[in-house]
């Protein structure tokens, strides 16, 4: 079952959607692709103040990452820049504060 939490970026004033992905699911444009790895994948989606995606042809996608990567890039709590920009648009960042929430709460186990 596909595991994700719904976080609020004050650094950047921007709301986003934060989706695990492990062994087995679905992702990519479309759900086209199987994740076929035993390391977690965490993807990130802009939304609406409401919470919805973002609409776009990527449905809000911005990036993805191996859980393992940002877990080791959280410990210094600096945040994380999505998307570097271009001339025609600025770039997409995290904070590190609303990294960190997002992450402790796609890995929380239950007991």
């Amino acid at each position: 079952m596909t595991k994700q939490t719904k976080i609020f970026d004050k650094e950047y004033s921007q709301p986003w959607i934060v989706r695990l992905v492990t062994k087995g699911e679905k992702y990519g444009r479309q759900w086209c692709l199987t994740h076929d790895e035993g390391e977690p994948m965490v993807e990130f989606y802009m939304t609406d103040k409401g919470g919805k995606r973002v609409t776009s042809k990527t449905g809000g996608f911005v990036s993805r990452y191996y859980l393992e990567t940002l877990q080791e890039r959280c410990q210094d709590m600096s945040g994380l820049c999505l998307h570097g920009g271009g001339i025609y648009e600025k770039s997409i960042n995290i904070g590190g504060d609303a990294l960190e929430k997002a992450l402790a709460k796609l890995t929380k186990t239950t007991a």
